[in-house]
């Protein structure tokens, strides 16, 4: 009965290389098989060639406190229309990006937050939190897309409170959550972290309706559980903690779970430790891949995120950025205008027009900030 199996999986492959996003996601849910193939390479080739769907990443870079923002893809064969934020009505800076085609962007001079939407030139304002606060971090979060809702989280620090000892304790953290639905920011309790503890920048990967960053010592994994409106901190597996200072370790996403990519400093080595379970924090090495080709090249090389199962987005130091398959071995190098150093910010869109206030925000807002 094996050749009915192959021909029952042919079949799904036909029909969801033709399905929009939002199918594919619900039916990763269905089995371990049809998760499988939909992180596969061949699958996402297919499903790109196949359907008005654009994957690939936002690279950012930041000269002379001026951003610049440039897209790039590992699907070259199909003719995309240029990508870029020209759109907006001021320079920015990308801070958080999301698969459902939405980027969170804010302004410099005068600080204000955008949604933006690059495939089809929307944008909206998004009203300010109490900006008199330094930002840490700000990240989003899809929640539903029919119709679309989204949550965004943004870290500050807090008034300092000269007469509370318990405040030096400790590094607190003040929390503010944005809801499309509302259309308001409302401020949560604040995070406590140890007292020499930070976020680390530009590392946030969103995992089970939660947000992720690594801490500054690098030996924690701080989440955000957005529905629950809660925090928690657990730790990265024991052989990646263990003398972590001498390693370059990344968080990333890999075929829709939590993982972390940790390369030794003088290594040829990159391992890849993915959570398999994520409610008992269960982590699984399930690669050993041997970069030396590349590093040889570019000691600096190290992963920033991945594709799909099988090929990783490289950085560099120069103006380059790598296709790396992590399977056989090929890359795909590609030169950028400016150098990758203020983020890399995964993206996948449709083309279609989305309402970026929501409908119940809609009733409530104005209609004067859309396009």
């Amino acid at each position: 009965m094996e050749s009915d199996h192959d021909f029952c999986l042919d079949i799904i492959f036909e029909i969801l290389t033709r399905s929009s996003m939002e199918t594919v996601e619900k039916c990763r849910l269905l089995s371990k098989e049809c998760n499988k193939i939909t992180y596969e390479s061949t699958f996402t080739n297919h499903h790109s060639q196949r359907t008005n769907i654009i994957s690939g990443f936002f690279i950012q870079s930041m000269i002379r406190n001026k951003f610049y923002s440039s897209f790039v893809s590992v699907d070259t064969l199909k003719p995309y229309p240029k990508l870029s934020l020209n759109f907006l009505p001021a320079s920015i800076e990308i801070v958080a990006s999301t698969n459902q085609g939405l980027l969170l962007c804010q302004t410099h001079h005068r600080p204000q937050y955008y949604v933006c939407k690059p495939t089809t030139k929307q944008w909206q304002i998004i009203p300010n939190p109490k900006m008199r606060y330094q930002t840490l971090e700000t990240s989003m979060i899809v929640i539903g897309s029919n119709p679309l809702h989204y949550k965004i989280v943004r870290f500050s620090e807090p008034k300092t409170r000269y007469q509370d000892k318990e405040f030096y304790r400790y590094h607190w953290v003040r929390c503010e959550l944005f809801d499309s639905k509302t259309w308001k920011w409302k401020q949560l309790e604040e995070v406590k972290l140890p007292q020499t503890e930070l976020l680390s920048r530009n590392t946030n990967v969103s995992v089970n309706g939660s947000l992720h960053w690594l801490t500054w010592k690098r030996n924690d994994i701080f989440a955000f559980h957005v529905n629950k409106e809660s925090y928690s901190m657990f730790s990265l597996p024991l052989p990646v903690s263990e003398d972590n200072k001498s390693k370059d370790i990344a968080l990333v996403r890999y075929k829709g779970k939590l993982a972390i990519t940790s390369i030794g400093r003088e290594d040829s080595f990159m391992e890849l430790w993915v959570m398999e379970n994520y409610d008992r924090k269960e982590w699984n090495k399930t690669h050993t891949v041997n970069i030396e080709a590349l590093r040889r090249k570019e000691p600096y090389t190290r992963p920033v995120a991945f594709c799909n199962a099988d090929i990783a987005l490289m950085k560099e130091h120069d103006r380059c950025v790598t296709f790396f398959n992590i399977t056989n071995g090929s890359t795909d190098r590609l030169s950028l205008e400016k150098n990758l150093n203020h983020g890399c910010f995964p993206f996948q869109s449709n083309f279609e027009l989305s309402d970026l206030m929501g409908d119940s925000a809609s009733k409530q807002v104005s209609d004067n900030t859309l396009l």
